[in-house]
C-alpha cells in the first residue's frame, strides 16, 4: 500500500502536503535556528527539485536520487553560503538536510551516501504518513508560534521599558 492511498484525495493530495510539509519545516528551521526562514524554505523543497527530471532519465537523475544525497546538501549549502551569507548557507543547509531527514524515515529510504554508494539507507516510521504530518505540522506551527508571541512581548517590554526612563 502506497502513502497516496491514505491521503483523501490520492498520490496528488499527497504529493502536494509532502512537498509543504518540506517547505514548513525547513521555513520553522531557517528562522529558528539562522533568522533566514526563506532560505531555509528554499533548501527545504530543493531535494524535490528531482520532480523536473524527464521520467525517461535512470538512476541517479530520478526522484529520490541524486538530490536526495549528502553531496547534493554539501554542493547547495556551500554554494548559499558564497552566493549570499552564512546565515542563508546555513538556513539552507538545515533546510535540505531536514527533508533528507523526513524522507529518511520511508520505506524507499535515500541514497544519502551516493555516489560512494548507490544504496538507499533509513529507517521505516512512516515519515509522510497522515499521523507523522500532522505532528511536523503541529511542531512547526507551535514553534512559530511561540516565537511571534516571545516578539510581541519583547515589543510591549520594550514600549514600557523605554517609557518610563
Amino acid at each position: 500500500m502506497t502513502l497516496g492511498l491514505t491521503y483523501p484525495g490520492g498520490h496528488a493530495v499527497f504529493l502536494a502536503v509532502a512537498i509543504a510539509t518540506h517547505a514548513v519545516i525547513g521555513y520553522t528551521l531557517g528562522a529558528r535556528l539562522f533568522d533566514a526562514p526563506k532560505a531555509g524554505l528554499v533548501g527545504g523543497l530543493l531535494a524535490d527539485a528531482d520532480f523536473l527530471f524527464p521520467a525517461a532519465f535512470d538512476f541517479p537523475l530520478v526522484h529520490r536520487g541524486l538530490t536526495h544525497t549528502g553531496l547534493a546538501l554539501a554542493v547547495t549549502a556551500t554554494l548559499t553560503w558564497i552566493v549570499a551569507d552564512r546565515r542563508a548557507g546555513g538556513a539552507t543547509a538545515i533546510g535540505y538536510a531536514s527533508h533528507l531527514a523526513v524522507d529518511a524515515t520511508t520505506p524507499t529510504g535515500i541514497p544519502v551516501l551516493y555516489p560512494v554508494s548507490d544504496a538507499f539507507h533509513g529507517v521505516v516510521l512512516s515519515g509522510h504518513s497522515p499521523t507523522a504530518t500532522a505532528i511536523l505540522w503541529s511542531c512547526c506551527l507551535s514553534v512559530l508560534w511561540a516565537d511571534r508571541i516571545a516578539e510581541r512581548l519583547t515589543a510591549i517590554g520594550d514600549v514600557f521599558g523605554s517609557s518610563s526612563g
